[in-house]
């Protein structure tokens, strides 16, 4: 196993949306999704310890000096903060990045080409409709998109 776990094991380790209110002193229900990465741009006054100082010296967290914390991901040691900001509350709100807009449009499955078809396919970029349609246009053309074979007569040629 990794060593952060071993060590949480042992230890014991809070999310990081703990940390962050009570610590830090923020609040939101979008604590839940920031991870480790987003902490160091967005606080870099907060310190972070390395798993290696934590092994080597594990009086840091019986003592209280450091405090494992696991955003789902990852668990990373952090230093407590000696002043906390309690007279400070603040909301922490995500902006969510703008995602793919789906294709929805309709076409003319018939005079497109074959690869335009199988691009079509793709989830991440297409409705269910469009793939549907895409599909009964290759299999109208007779191309294969999955090769079936039965498992006695693979058996078969295996044994001769």
């Amino acid at each position: 196993m990794k060593d952060e776990v071993l060590l949480a094991r042992k230890y014991g380790d809070i999310s990081l949306a703990k940390y962050l209110s009570r610590f830090v002193s923020l609040n939101g229900r979008d604590l839940r999704k920031v991870t480790h990465d987003e902490v160091r741009l967005l606080f870099p006054n907060i310190r972070r310890a390395s798993i290696a100082e934590v092994k080597k010296n594990p009086s840091l967290i019986c003592t209280g000096e450091v405090i494992l914390v696991d955003d789902g991901r990852n668990i990373v040691p952090y230093y407590i903060p000696q002043e906390r900001c309690e007279n400070i509350e603040s909301e922490f709100i995500r902006e969510e990045v703008k995602k793919d807009k789906i294709d929805d449009t309709v076409y003319d499955y018939a005079n497109m080409s074959i690869y335009e078809l199988r691009c079509l396919l793709k989830r991440k970029f297409n409705s269910y409709r469009n793939q549907a349609c895409a599909k009964m246009e290759l299999g109208r053309r007779e191309i294969v998109l999955h090769k079936k074979y039965k498992r006695s007569e693979e058996k078969k040629k295996g044994l001769e």
